[in-house]
């Protein structure tokens, strides 16, 4: 029998470490520079509205750019894009420190950012079948997955205590200089192509020729054939549906933490990386891989729905705990505090951030294995496309119209409400029949919701 490749192997593929070390120096910048945006663009206006219209500018470029992306990144050198992208993503850092006092000049240049970060991803992700052999592939999806979620994790967490400590500026000058590392050590990958297909050769050809019709055409139709596809599987569809559901309640709690935090529980905003992203981030860990060993036991449909429940309750109770809670009546001091001088609460939210997060991947990670399953294999980069721009698309107006309500209503009933909903919605899944007589659905959403798709492992 075959021995199974080791992690050392892969890593000592020099074209693989290269686009390793890129990916990390990469998302650490990325994921830093968003938490502080967040808590910046708070901190700046005082709106929510504010923070709304700032991930508005995130999840936009996804929705223009999201489907012919992937096409674009087959059609050139991956080596090109990515050392292009870390070159300007670079200046683009070093821009924000003297435009980080001018709103619309913030918005700009996230909106510029997240813009190339929409070719970084699928040319980087597609890049790594082509530079380690078949057998190694495992190996090298798991390193990158696994600093994907721990890029994740230290961007979020050291950002709060960096701006708290050593100001914004420190963020995104640190932020440049590693994307300039990044840009230097992509000058060292080998090229990186594929020979591209008919279409996608059809769509350079319509942009290089400046040929409109041809080039709305195109992409009509292959969007039309992935649509197609996707309302005929059920499952497909309703996986879809989930993933960017819970991108929506990302979005929506993105913009609500700042205000939340120091207007509600007179926490510092910049301690949430302590209080919400750390407990997060580590709950996300340890129930991914406690999936992984005791997912297979549980029908997919049960631990989803109980993700969705669990979620919901929690959002609810974040709500109502600062209704009930008789700290906030007797807290000493009007202005934000570190978190410390607010213990109960932010045990709390400690607390519910790490329940919130093992929920949040019992949901994510059975779902995406329904929609591998599900998606045939030749239209599974399609079926991907499609989630990344419906995950975006689905969160522009829920994520700007929280912070406009969060500005007249506060945030408060706002985590109420969603929670209510959300855990409500949970419910439904693991019980449709309390909700509705059998005959009252349709026979195919019946099967999804009882016995097909989702049940078993």
């Amino acid at each position: 029998m075959e021995q199974a490749p080791k992690f050392s192997q892969v890593i000592k593929n020099p074209g693989f470490s290269n686009l390793w070390i890129n990916q990390i120096l990469v998302q650490l910048s990325y994921n830093s520079l968003n938490f502080a945006l967040i808590i910046w663009v708070y901190r700046l206006t005082g709106s929510n509205t504010a923070v709304s219209m700032l991930l508005f500018s995130v999840y936009l470029p996804a929705v223009l750019l999201g489907l012919f992306a992937g096409v674009m990144v087959d059609i050139i050198d991956r080596k090109k894009i990515i050392i292009t992208i870390d070159f300007f993503m670079s200046l683009l850092f070093i821009s924000l420190v003297f435009l980080k006092d001018y709103y619309p000049a913030i918005l700009i240049t996230a909106f510029l950012l997240n813009s190339l970060a929409q070719f970084y991803t699928p040319a980087e992700s597609s890049a790594i079948p082509l530079l380690v052999k078949k057998k190694e592939l495992l190996q090298a999806n798991s390193l990158f997955i696994t600093t994907l979620f721990l890029s994740f994790l230290v961007g979020y967490g050291l950002a709060g205590p960096a701006i708290a400590f050593l100001g914004i500026n420190f963020v995104f000058i640190i932020g440049a200089i590693l994307l300039f590392i990044s840009f230097i050590l992509a000058n060292r990958f080998p090229s990186i192509t594929t020979k591209p297909n008919k279409l996608a050769l059809t769509l350079l050809d319509a942009i290089k020729n400046r040929k409109a019709w041809e080039f709305r055409e195109v992409v009509r139709l292959e969007i039309g054939q992935t649509l197609s596809m996707v309302r005929g599987k059920l499952s497909v569809m309703a996986s879809i549906l989930i993933l960017a559901g819970v991108q929506v309640v990302i979005g929506v709690v993105g913009v609500l933490i700042p205000a939340y935090l120091e207007r509600v529980i007179q926490i510092s905003a910049t301690d949430a990386s302590y209080v919400i992203i750390s407990p997060l981030g580590v709950g996300m860990i340890l129930g991914a891989l406690t999936i992984g060993r005791l997912g297979n036991k549980i029908p997919r449909r049960k631990l989803v729905g109980s993700g969705i429940a669990v979620a919901g309750l929690i959002l609810f109770l974040i709500g109502v705990a600062p209704l009930i809670s008789p700290a906030i009546q007797h807290f000493p001091k009007p202005k934000p505090l570190p978190f410390f001088h607010q213990p109960s609460l932010s045990l709390m939210l400690g607390i519910s951030s790490f329940l919130l997060g093992t929920a949040l991947v019992s949901i994510m990670i059975p779902t995406q294995t329904v929609l591998q399953e599900s998606s045939p294999k030749e239209d599974r980069g399609k079926v991907f496309s499609v989630l990344a721009v419906a995950m975006s698309a689905l969160s522009l107006i829920p994520v700007l119209f929280s912070g406009i309500l969060a500005d007249i209503f506060g945030t408060t009933p706002i985590f109420i409400f969603m929670g209510g909903v959300i855990a409500i919605l949970g419910l439904f899944t693991l019980k449709p029949d309390f909700f509705f007589a059998e005959h009252h659905l349709p026979h195919k959403f019946r099967q999804f919701l009882g016995l097909g798709h989702w049940g078993g492992a």
